[in-house]
């Protein structure tokens, strides 16, 4: 299944990850020449504004990554085929494989705890044959 994600999300998601405020990029931005305003770029990230080409690549630029990954589609994998897909050694991917099983029962076993999932009633066993 794929998620559309906003170009605009994903500008702002990576600009937080690099622990950028918005003002700092508009500075780097202005360094390469792109004026532009701290408001404006809060409208591109909000998806209330579009954004041209030369911005984008020097968003990109400032952002240091490959504008190609603001237009991969993400997908909802889990890590298991993540791994693969980047072509890890298949000894990897049965480690990662194990990992996904522990935090997926890790998981289940919270969700128990906190009351959000509740088992169906059966039938016990010798009463179902």
């Amino acid at each position: 299944m794929s998620k559309d994600i906003p170009i605009g999300l994903k500008i702002k998601a990576i600009r937080e990850a690099r622990r950028l405020s918005q003002i700092e990029a508009v500075e780097r931005l202005a360094e390469k020449g792109i004026n532009m305003s701290r408001e404006t770029l809060s409208k591109i990230e909000n998806g209330n504004r579009t954004v041209s080409a030369v911005e984008l690549n020097a968003i990109c630029k400032v952002l240091n990554i490959d504008i190609n990954i603001l237009f991969e589609d993400e997908e909802d994998d889990d890590l298991v085929t993540l791994f693969r897909k980047k072509n890890f050694s298949e000894k990897t991917v049965k480690e990662v494989e194990k990992l996904q099983d522990i935090i997926k029962m890790f998981i289940y076993q919270k969700k128990i705890y906190d009351g959000e999932f509740k088992p169906q009633k059966r039938k016990p066993l010798w009463e179902e044959c």
